[in-house]
């Protein structure tokens, strides 16, 4: 029973997305392209923005989830590039390994799951660490995914998607405490609720146009296994490392322990990094994390 409430709730309504994008690229076949950047650049940083604001989060509540954030990020990243050398997988697989198992799918997948366990009272919690995981994600993944070689060249393509913007104005309106326009939080909050939507769109699209191929089945097998069992293993250790306990423990463990994240998806391809076999991964981890959270949930 509970298996079909946490598919219910978190899985289905994907899978219903995808499929009706799937079927738009098979009628109209769009330029995913164009639609990933409308999503990257307009729709993903009002929706950070919009819930740093709405939820009125002070910047101090921050400091010990970012900390969390950035020391689990990089630990998978060093377990994603030793399975790299260790596994002498393709060269071109290296970026969607490293995305894949470093960047959790902590928005769209993970806030709602948050919601179905543990009710309004973990809400904060949840939007708390959804925004601290937004912070490597709009930054580091970027950074890994830009297909320049100057360090100057990659800030620039970080500031380019302003994601990372919508932050900060938001950080700096709780400060001080600063208030919208009634007019404008309106229209703020009516195209935040675009994003998610948008960004499984995108996904339904490049699944529609992704070619299966034998030599994805090994990356896909190691970028899972990292993603849905080794992350939440190193997340426990870090979370009481940390001295993160109760309600705010299981919120974080629970969240980081989800799918890959959509948003790396647009990132492959705006930089063009196999984002074929990036869906791949994403849609394998988001079907198998149906099973790993369902067992998760029962543990804590």
């Amino acid at each position: 029973m509970e298996f079909l409430l946490i598919f219910n709730k978190s899985i289905l309504p994907l899978f219903l997305t995808l499929t009706l994008a799937f079927v738009y690229y098979r009628i109209f076949k769009p330029n995913i392209k164009d639609i990933a950047n409308l999503t990257l650049t307009v729709f993903a940083p009002i929706m950070t923005f919009e819930a740093l604001v709405k939820h009125q989060i002070d910047p101090s509540t921050l400091i010990l989830p970012i900390v969390f954030a950035f020391i689990l990020t990089f630990a998978l990243l060093a377990v994603a590039y030793l399975c790299y050398y260790i596994f002498k997988l393709n060269p071109s697989h290296k970026i969607p390994l490293v995305l894949s198992a470093s960047m959790m799918n902590t928005g769209n997948f993970g806030l709602p799951l948050i919601f179905f366990t543990y009710g309004q009272d973990a809400e904060v919690y949840s939007i708390i660490y959804f925004i601290a995981f937004s912070i490597p994600l709009s930054t580091v993944a970027i950074y890994i995914s830009s297909d320049k070689n100057s360090f100057l060249d990659i800030i620039k393509d970080i500031l380019k998607i302003p994601i990372f913007h919508g932050l900060i104005a938001a950080l700096v309106i709780n400060f001080f405490e600063m208030s919208l326009p009634s007019s404008l939080d309106k229209s703020l909050s009516l195209l935040s609720q675009a994003a998610i939507p948008m960004m499984i769109f995108v996904l339904g699209l490049q699944l529609a146009t992704i070619k299966l191929e034998l030599g994805f089945l090994k990356i896909v097998g190691i970028a899972t296994f990292i993603r849905l069992i080794v992350s939440p293993v190193l997340a426990f250790f870090i979370l009481n490392l940390l001295g993160i306990s109760s309600l705010e423990h299981n919120v974080a463990l629970l969240q980081t322990s989800g799918p890959v994240a959509v948003l790396t998806l647009l990132y492959a391809i705006r930089f063009n990094r196999s984002p074929h076999l990036l869906s791949a991964v994403i849609f394998t981890t988001t079907i198998v994390s149906g099973l790993t959270l369902t067992v998760l949930i029962k543990l804590l």
